[in-house]
């Protein structure tokens, strides 16, 4: 374990100084999405480790990038306290540094928020070798432009994050989980009538004719909320940890896997798709996890957001936004971290 920050930064300008790129990493558990450069020198981040600060009074936690995604959630339930967006561990190999620059949530995101929504404040090293801090370490710093949150999802390309201060939420008093068979049109008016009547809703999913909802908060509303379906088959809460980090059957063979992200409050129709196989919703619908024959692309009616590959897919190339590329040129300008992400 390092606390010390001068090490990495020593590395940064030592390639700033030699013309050489670097490759930011944790522990690796989403090499297999990195886009860019696989033969430039590797800059790891996973020494780099331990808790700050913890203020359970405010619901605040400082700590360094490097640090397991398992290490917090089991130092914040202590207090019964969690970061709630929670994002995947990937075989329990997630660090908070890899959660922050992927930007990826767990399946309670559209209750619980996102990465950006819970960043108050991070340290980080610039493309220009300098040590930068940006935010607070309380909820009420929210003055000004809110540089920290641009780190959320930006893939490690704007420069090597170093620590970061995250609000966190208390943990639901109670957690209740049900699985009913249902066909998709019957599964999405089953989530429009509860998204709209339930306050105790906090996790959606839909494939192979099942779905999967979670019910947690106050006892009493959990199971006020429930009695509808209780002649349907209660599951093991631990389905939505599965569900996070992948290892559910779904995701465990080798097809051509693409994540889809539709507007928020839309629903998918499996119309006029005839080249994907199998899919998986989450998040009332608005998230897609799409087998395709042959590595096709995936065609959707409604017009989705975003349309990614995820694995067993060979990266496609795209375009950054002119808001990127300026914020690149601001924090990268000789473009050293993770060449060939786009942001």
């Amino acid at each position: 374990m390092s606390t010390d920050s001068s090490p990495l930064q020593d590395a940064v300008n030592t390639a700033l100084g030699q013309n050489q790129q670097l490759r930011i990493t944790g522990e690796g558990s989403k090499a297999f999405l990195y886009s860019g450069d696989t033969t430039v020198p590797l800059l790891p981040t996973s020494d780099h480790t331990g808790v700050i600060e913890y203020r359970p009074e405010e619901l605040v936690i400082t700590l360094r990038a490097g640090t397991k995604l398992s290490e917090l959630r089991e130092i914040t339930a202590e207090h019964g306290q969690m970061w709630a967006c929670d994002p995947p561990l990937f075989d329990g190999r997630g660090t908070v540094g890899g959660a922050i620059a992927s930007g990826w949530c767990g399946p309670g995101r559209p209750w619980f928020g996102t990465v950006r929504d819970s960043l108050l404040g991070v340290e980080m090293i610039n493309g220009y070798g300098e040590l930068l801090r940006f935010g607070g370490k309380v909820i009420k710093n929210v003055a000004g432009f809110d540089v920290a949150r641009l780190l959320a999802g930006s893939q490690g390309t704007l420069g090597v994050l170093l620590s970061a201060s995250l609000k966190l939420f208390p943990m639901p008093e109670h957690t209740r989980s049900i699985a009913t068979c249902v066909n998709l049109q019957e599964s999405t008016s089953l989530i429009s009538q509860y998204a709209r009547k339930t306050s105790s809703l906090s996790g959606t999913c839909y494939f192979d004719g099942k779905l999967y909802l979670r019910f947690t908060g106050v006892a009493a509303a959990v199971d006020h909320d429930m009695k509808a379906f209780e002649s349907n088959e209660e599951i093991d809460p631990q389905f939505w940890q599965k569900l996070r980090d992948h290892t559910l059957p779904f995701f465990a063979d080798d097809k051509a896997l693409w994540r889809v992200s539709l507007p928020r409050s839309t629903l998918f129709q499996n119309e006029d798709t005839e080249e994907i196989e199998e899919f998986l919703a989450e998040w009332n619908g608005s998230l897609l996890w799409c087998k395709t024959k042959n590595s096709l692309r995936p065609t959707i009616s409604t017009k989705p957001q975003a349309i990614r590959s995820f694995r067993n897919i060979k990266h496609e190339t795209s375009q950054s936004s002119k808001y990127a590329r300026r914020l690149k040129h601001a924090f990268d300008p000789q473009k050293i971290f993770n060449p060939g992400v786009v942001l």
